[in-house]
């Protein structure tokens, strides 16, 4: 992982949730979280200068800290649903979002969260129903992501949008050119 990536989504959204695991510190902006290793604990002072924001820039971004996860840290879950990535990108409503399907379900993250991996190629994804449903992200076998899915159920212009893409798709594939 990248971790000058991970600090750069953190100052875009100008928010900052801190959570102490096991093993690791998770560092997060309230849609998605990211272990941190071998760092000294992430206070609020130390993540500013990690971050190399001035006090006046500051006073603009919201900090939380955690004392626990709300999740499971362990790498994979017998209950979770393994989730394999479509092979199209979508941009809707300036969100670039990616569809992840699985257990006869579809789920959608911000690609942005996966901009501090590396090689996305390495990742794996799984659905898990803990803390409201979230998308587990491995990178190997060691998770490496928790992202918070965008509902996209109840946008019925979304539906519709994707209804005449399909409709659109099958009926310029039964002509003849």
């Amino acid at each position: 992982m990248k971790i000058n990536r991970l600090w750069s989504l953190l100052k875009q959204r100008k928010a900052i949730t801190i959570m102490q695991g096991e093993s690791a510190q998770w560092v997060g902006d309230g849609f998605s979280c990211y272990p941190v290793y071998n760092l000294p604990p992430l206070k609020e002072r130390v993540m500013q200068t990690l971050l190399d924001v001035n006090d006046d820039a500051w006073d603009k971004f919201a900090f939380y800290e955690e004392s626990h996860v709300n999740f499971t840290e362990e790498d994979i879950l017998e209950a979770q649903v393994d989730l394999e990535p479509l092979t199209v990108a979508l941009h809707y409503h300036g969100m670039d979002v990616m569809p992840l399907v699985g257990g006869g379900k579809i789920y959608y993250i911000q690609t942005k969260y996966l901009k501090p991996f590396e090689n996305t190629l390495l990742l794996s994804y799984a659905y898990r129903k803990e803390a409201g449903g979230v998308i587990a992200v491995n990178e190997g076998l060691l998770l490496s992501a928790i992202i918070a899915p965008v509902d996209m159920s109840k946008d019925k212009v979304f539906e519709e949008t994707l209804y005449k893409l399909y409709d659109l798709t099958k009926r310029q594939g039964g002509e003849e050119t």
